[in-house]
């Protein structure tokens, strides 16, 4: 497909107070979503409900007949690639692990179909979402969950793909028009989450080659718009060179933009932000040969990863047994020494000491305070986070081995992505500074930024 040259109608990027965030400049109309299903099943009654939004896609129930399915519709900042790649991810996952996921029953990767933005319409998955449920949920329960996401994390570690990219299946070729013709399965095998799947739909058996990359900070913004490389990716080295220039010819451009003379607080601010991130770009570029040696033409061995584990997007019963795993968008395969960390929702601040209710100010309803559950998580995922790297020594202990040998190469990860944060800097700076003047058993600059 063509480069965009511009932003794709219906999607607007609006300036908050620390970051640039997207806009719905038309609402996707209800019923041109009732009609687009209509279409493929004339003789069923479509109802559909509004359901929630999240920053790049509003969630709808559509209610065909008496079975209830879910369509995400979503906003083109990646048309055509972030879609495709996600249904391609989901059935990937469906067909090689035991993670329990959606299934999509149909999709549109384009813009030009009467709802007017891409689409996936899939089923409804069981459960509730592990923030509502967590308070509730006992120890035992929690540490049984964070058992089965060990399990799930040891398979794809099993199934490492060649190279850093997304998946795309052999449902991403497009008919001579460029378009996709949204259909419903034949024989009616979307009313069971447990349906057959055809050998023939979406992915070959074989291991699928990996695309140009989907994710944030590739898309976002004026990055789509962006000439640099993509991927798909031969080395950690390529990859994060693609995200350092970006992050580069952001700075450049604020630069570039700003009035000769005179300038305002706010374009000074501008000012300071774009040439204190260039400085750490520029320091980071020497020190990246150091942490990620030249791999020749040999691509990087890599794995799928869901960098968006958060409470939100895991549903659990009410018992705590996991019920499914959402969001598969924006799921890449990753260099091992990124891939090989705990799922997000086991990440925090390090507190080995469980929080005394006594020491904590009640809310005025009686009722704990908030700084009491926070320092409670905390403790809760910091025991979990113990509990899940012995679970993955008993289960895969190449895994393992990998994780306690990443940790620098982590950190330089980290410092890619927070180079143009400003509460982040100082802490940067001071880790660099102790890599070139090569200071033994430095903290890293995880710890720094946690404060341990």
């Amino acid at each position: 497909m063509k480069p965009l040259e511009v932003q794709p109608p219906g999607l607007a990027w609006v300036q908050r107070t620390f970051n640039l965030e997207p806009q719905w400049t038309v609402e996707p109309d209800p019923q041109a979503i009732e009609r687009t299903i209509q279409s493929l099943l004339p003789s069923s009654t479509v109802q559909v409900t509004f359901l929630a939004e999240g920053a790049l896609n509003k969630i709808y129930d559509v209610k065909i007949d008496n079975e209830v399915f879910v369509m995400r519709v979503s906003l083109s900042v990646d048309p055509y690639y972030k879609t495709m790649s996600e249904v391609s991810t989901v059935e990937w996952i469906s067909r090689t692990t035991n993670i329990p996921v959606p299934r999509v029953i149909t999709y549109q990767s384009s813009r030009e179909n009467p709802i007017g933005f891409e689409w996936i319409l899939m089923t409804r998955m069981p459960g509730r979402p592990l923030k509502e449920l967590w308070r509730s949920l006992s120890f035992s329960a929690k540490t049984s969950l964070v058992g089965e996401f060990a399990a799930y994390s040891s398979c794809p570690f099993r199934n490492q793909f060649q190279g850093i990219g997304n998946l795309y299946g052999t449902a991403s070729i497009p008919n001579d028009s460029g378009l996709f013709e949204a259909t419903w399965p034949g024989g009616n095998p979307a009313y069971s989450n447990n349906s057959p799947r055809s050998e023939k739909e979406y992915l070959p058996t074989g291991l699928p080659e990996l695309g140009r990359i989907v994710s944030m900070h590739f898309f976002w913004g004026s990055h789509i718009l962006q000439d640099v490389h993509r991927g798909p990716f031969t080395s950690s080295s390529d990859w994060i060179t693609s995200r350092l220039s970006l992050s580069e010819k952001d700075c450049q451009s604020i630069l570039d933009n700003l009035p000769s003379s005179d300038l305002e607080s706010d374009d000074e601010a501008d000012a300071d932000d774009a040439t204190r991130t260039l400085e750490i770009i520029g320091k980071l570029k020497p020190l990246l040969p150091s942490f990620f040696p030249p791999n020749g033409d040999n691509p990087e061995p890599s794995v799928l990863v869901h960098d968006d584990l958060s409470r939100r997007n895991i549903l659990v019963y009410d018992n705590g047994e996991l019920a499914a795993i959402l969001d598969w968008e924006c799921v890449s395969a990753l260099p091992l020494w990124n891939a090989c960390y705990y799922p997000a929702f086991l990440e925090g601040r390090p507190r080995r000491l469980g929080p005394d209710l006594r020491r904590y100010k009640p809310e005025a309803n009686g009722e704990p305070s908030d700084l009491y559950w926070e320092h409670l998580w905390e403790y809760e995922v910091t025991l979990l986070r113990d509990v899940f790297i012995d679970k993955m020594k008993s289960l895969e202990p190449g895994w393992v081995e990998v994780f306690h040998k990443s940790q620098h190469q982590r950190d330089f990860d980290l410092a890619v992505q927070n180079c143009d944060n400003e509460f982040v800097a100082r802490h940067i700076r001071a880790w660099m500074n102790d890599i070139t003047a090569g200071v033994d058993n430095h903290r890293s600059l995880r710890d720094r930024i946690d404060g341990v």
